[in-house]
């Protein structure tokens, strides 16, 4: 179904989910790119609801690069990132880090100067014929007019060279599209580049670690949507970040439903974002970590639950008004679902044979 008569799908869908469950969550994943912002401006406050491939990746993509940030020593606002793939993923990337730029001080202006997004054909840049979603990202025509490029449209290279990008994140799904002279510029433009390959699968990914490593001579900073081991190089260790969604929406979803919220703002996203680099900055920094170990997930969705309800009681959204003043803390690991199996005894097979109905 198209148009019209998905949407009035999609709106019986929502209607009953809602009267059969008043207090559901609504999680989007998967839908095309054509639709999927559509369809959250259209239900986010009808039915507390977000879209898992644009709000999540793009908090944990922001968080990533909060953390690679303070590596280097910089902050956000020192980067200039370039981000290759312009699909649901990558425009909420890019919504993400224009974000995380306005609250380190810049005007929107000078956020969206910093965020360059390159999609099949190139550079988004004033005078393209784009779908609606990219329009905030188009860059001015006159920021690209004294590039000496080849075409009309700059491509991933001529970007990177112009801008002086010291990050570069990949949405694509273009394997190998992170090639050596890719990787070789970005070495050029900073002594540490951020670089992550964030498709998934594996084989989607647009560079290997390892390469990635190799080509700029261990200074890079990697993480990856793919889980990858630790490259050793040089008898050193760099640990692979897995920049997986499942450190935030787990945690969005859970601090929204405790607090009863009747709508998930994008503050309660973003605030997702730097509960994860933050906790990320105080267990791994050390480590040089990106990310955390996936084994942490749990902790992680603790943490990304408190400042979700902290951020929907500011903003007036919580159902739950009484948690406010509460340890918010004590009150989530109370309400965290605990996994018990009970233990696993080898059954008697003449049971079944006594007893043919058993």
């Amino acid at each position: 179904m198209r148009g019209e008569r998905y949407l009035a799908f999609l709106d019986k869908f929502v209607k009953a989910i809602h009267e059969r469950w008043p207090r559901a969550i609504i999680q989007w994943e998967d839908l095309a790119k054509e639709v999927a912002f559509a369809v959250l401006e259209r239900y986010r406050k009808q039915i507390p609801s977000f879209n898992d491939d644009i709000q999540g990746t793009g908090a944990v993509a922001l968080a990533g690069l909060l953390s690679a940030s303070r590596l280097k020593g910089e902050s956000l606002r020192d980067q200039r990132i370039v981000i290759h793939g312009a699909g649901a993923g990558g425009a909420g990337v890019a919504w993400a880090i224009t974000q995380g730029l306005i609250r380190e001080g810049l005007s929107q202006e000078e956020a969206r100067d910093r965020v360059c997004v390159i999609d099949s054909r190139g550079l988004l840049v004033e005078g393209r014929t784009v779908e609606a979603y990219k329009h905030y990202y188009l860059q001015p025509r006159e920021k690209v007019a004294g590039w000496p490029i080849v075409n009309e449209v700059p491509t991933l290279m001529e970007t990177i060279e112009h801008t002086k990008a010291t990050a570069l994140l990949g949405l694509s799904g273009q394997a190998g599209s992170f090639n050596h002279p890719i990787v070789q510029a970005m070495a050029r433009n900073t002594a540490r580049p951020i670089i992550f390959p964030l498709s998934n699968p594996t084989s989607a990914c647009e560079a290997l670690p390892e390469d990635i490593l190799e080509w700029s001579e261990g200074r890079a900073i990697v993480a990856t949507g793919s889980p990858f081991p630790d490259v050793v190089r040089d008898g050193q260790v760099h640990h692979i970040g897995q920049g997986n969604n499942a450190f935030i929406f787990p945690g969005l979803g859970f601090g929204a439903i405790l607090a009863e919220c009747r709508e998930i703002t994008d503050s309660m996203v973003l605030e997702a974002a730097y509960a994860l680099a933050e906790y990320t900055a105080a267990a791994h920094l050390q480590a040089g970590r990106v990310y955390p170990p996936i084994g942490e997930l749990r902790e992680v969705s603790v943490r990304v639950g408190v400042r979700v309800i902290e951020q929907a009681l500011r903003e007036g959204v919580a159902g739950k008004t009484d948690l406010a003043g509460r340890d918010l803390d004590a009150y989530l690991r109370s309400r965290f679902w605990k996994p018990r199996y009970l233990p696993i005894v080898r059954g008697d097979h003449t049971a079944m044979i006594d007893h043919p109905g058993y």
